[in-house]
């Protein structure tokens, strides 16, 4: 037995279209029933109900309407849904000597509005065909006085197949909106030589953790690549950007879960959860030494770091500020080398 799992960009979809599509869904069983409600009112006085049969029913939609609310299991419980309004209103319509008509119309209606509604086809087709089967008890709904009878297959087949029809639509129009959402952030949140989070990124998320309380004893370390320019004037930008690629890639190793990324030129930086300055001067060190391995046309690559102190719930920006100045005062006792701000 193969069992297939959906790809991350497939599971991705399907947390974003539940995500999207839940308020939709609860809102249109919300409708069926409040439909239903007024059906049973406007009934011809002359067609009795057991009412207590009818009050069961609509306690166990809205109950179903509460599971989609309240759980993740939204198909599910989308599915019971239709199927119990499908058999509410074929109650309703029992009384009827139209019945084969408000039958049909009735299950077109139901479905051509859950085409959009369900994640997967399968879903679909059995809420389709199950609401097919309930309106014609048990059969497909055929003509009222019982003729054409190779017709009748006609109306289901051809109306849930432009209900599935109408799901690949929107299922195709949401997989390509999802794809260009994904392209926009990345164009929006990542710095696109090195691959890193960029400025903007780096920020937001150092300020999620400022906000989260999650900052602690943690630093920010400020990286920047000594005398850039001269590699650029010298070899070219192809070599600087090759220079900024490299040092990048120590980053990303060294930063591990820390939030990292490009603040902008040669400069970068990183913002440590925690562990105190004796950590961020241990990964200063590891930084250093690392891009000290780098040779662009045969010319060694080196980096200094300024670290401020510890964070202890202060903003950001305030380390960032820190970071800075410790930067400078690393340039200005010879590069290479990396300083803690506040330190005699």
């Amino acid at each position: 037995m193969i069992i297939c799992y959906p790809s991350v960009e497939e599971r991705a979809r399907l947390e974003d279209f539940l995500r999207l599509i839940k308020p939709i869904s609860v809102g249109v069983q919300a409708l069926g029933l409040l439909s239903w409600g007024v059906a049973w009112w406007l009934a011809d006085p002359g067609y009795r109900y057991v009412a207590w049969h009818l009050v069961l029913l609509a306690c166990c939609v809205a109950l179903c309407i509460a599971g989609s609310c309240a759980t993740r299991f939204l198909s599910l419980f989308s599915i019971v849904s239709v199927w119990l309004l499908c058999l509410g209103f074929s109650m309703l319509m029992e009384k009827s000597p139209d019945r084969a008509v408000w039958a049909i119309s009735m299950s077109v209606m139901v479905s051509v509005v859950s085409a959009p509604l369900f994640s997967r086809l399968s879903l679909l087709a059995l809420a389709s065909s199950g609401a097919w089967l309930i309106m014609g008890r048990g059969e497909w709904v055929g003509t009222p006085h019982g003729l054409d009878a190779g017709w009748t297959l006609l109306m289901p087949c051809g109306t849930i197949m432009m209900g599935l029809l109408m799901n690949i639509i929107f299922t195709t129009l949401h997989r390509e909106s999802l794809r260009l959402r994904q392209e926009l952030e990345q164009l929006a949140y990542k710095d696109m030589l090195t691959g890193m989070a960029n400025r903007r990124k780096l920020l937001a998320d150092a300020r999620q953790l400022h906000e989260q309380g999650q900052i602690g004893e943690g630093c920010f370390l400020m990286i920047d690549v000594d005398d850039f320019k001269k590699i650029n004037d010298d070899f070219g930008h192809a070599a600087g950007d090759l220079a900024l690629q490299r040092v990048a890639a120590v980053l990303r190793e060294v930063a591990l879960d820390n939030v990292s990324g490009r603040l902008g030129g040669e400069e970068f930086g990183i913002l440590l959860k925690g562990g105190g300055t004796a950590h961020a001067q241990s990964m200063a060190e590891r930084i250093i030494g690392q891009v000290r391995g780098i040779r662009i046309e045969g010319r060694l690559v080196t980096v200094s770091v300024g670290i401020s102190g510890v964070g202890r719930h202060r903003a950001a920006s305030e380390l960032m500020r820190e970071a800075d100045v410790a930067l400078y005062e690393a340039k200005r006792m010879g590069k290479n080398r990396f300083a803690l701000h506040g330190a005699a």
